[in-house]
């Protein structure tokens, strides 16, 4: 083995592991917490009587569901330099989560508004309510409850999904783990600490997950 390869990990490489830990959440927290801003009212104009506010809806959902994540990142930081778009490389990764995350949670949010019985809504317009009301006092509170556990779970993907950005060299956990065996060659033991990593994000989320479903049963 070359003199230059390490044969162990140290305080240095765990410190970057640590960084690319905190880079993954970045990622992850910054595109869904923008791509539920979107949902929200993806999942509305989906839910609408209107075709003029649910087909678009619809089709920029299908869109972005039916096509890889890959694409959708290299589309963003390859594609729009070509129109004169510079797209640093956070700003790369957190808009492609952003917009992936955004189509499935607004189907999260259609289903949450459509779990809502039509007694909620009769009950609301009997009380003089109009639609933006309805939906901000009676139907969107009951529908968030419903809406928890699955969009626990796809906080959960996205985590793994966030990886996928590794290709175009952001230092998040896996560009971590991929550096660390290109430096010391212990590919198994490195992405053995990444693996346990995306375990340690992972694993309580879907315990949260499990645990909200049960509450919403307990409480239904």
């Amino acid at each position: 083995m070359p003199q230059y390869v390490q044969d162990r990990l140290n305080i240095y490489d765990a410190l970057l592991l640590l960084q690319g830990l905190g880079n993954t959440l970045l990622l992850c927290v910054a595109g869904l917490g923008l791509g539920v801003a979107i949902a929200l009212f993806v999942g509305l104009a989906r839910s609408a009587r209107s075709r003029w506010l649910a087909w678009p809806a619809a089709t920029y959902i299908e869109l972005i569901r039916d096509s890889p994540l890959l694409m959708q990142l290299y589309l963003i930081f390859f594609a729009l330099p070509l129109l004169g778009l510079q797209v640093p490389i956070l700003a790369a990764g957190i808009l492609t989560l952003m917009i992936n995350s955004s189509a499935f949670m607004a189907e999260i949010v259609r289903a949450g508004i459509q779990s809502v019985g039509k007694d909620q809504w009769d009950a609301a317009r009997g009380l003089g309510m109009g639609y933006a009301q309805t939906m901000r006092w009676v139907v969107l509170p009951q529908a968030v409850r419903v809406m928890v556990p699955p969009g626990v779970g796809l906080l959960i993907g996205l985590i793994k999904d966030s990886s996928i950005v590794s290709v175009i060299s952001y230092v998040e956990l896996t560009r971590v783990g991929q550096i660390l065996t290109e430096k010391t060659f212990l590919s198994f033991q490195v992405f053995g600490i990444v693996a346990a990593l995306y375990f340690a994000l992972c694993y309580p989320l879907s315990r949260l997950a499990h645990w909200t479903e049960r509450r919403l049963q307990a409480g239904g």
